[in-house]
């Protein structure tokens, strides 16, 4: 292997990290917007309080009702 092509390589090594480098910046500069943007469940409950009262009575009476119609099955099971 002559100097010639060990320059060519070191050269081709160094651009190959540049790109890997600026690939990574990209990458972590991505990761910190998505981390900072995360759902905060106690902003939203806060801005719609209303919504989430009615969505959680509704959860609640559906939930009731499945329990309800279990219960009765296995009465009407026994009999």
């Amino acid at each position: 292997m002559n100097a010639t092509d060990f320059a060519e390589q070191r050269d081709d090594l160094l651009r190959s990290i540049e790109q890997d480098q600026e690939a990574m910046r990209v990458a972590v500069h991505e990761l910190a917007g998505a981390a900072h943007s995360k759902l905060s469940v106690g902003e939203r409950i806060e801005e719609f309080p209303l919504t989430w009262v009615v969505g959680g009575f509704l959860f609640g009476v559906w939930l009731g009702w499945r329990r309800g119609g279990l219960v009765e099955a296995a009465r009407q099971r026994r009999r």
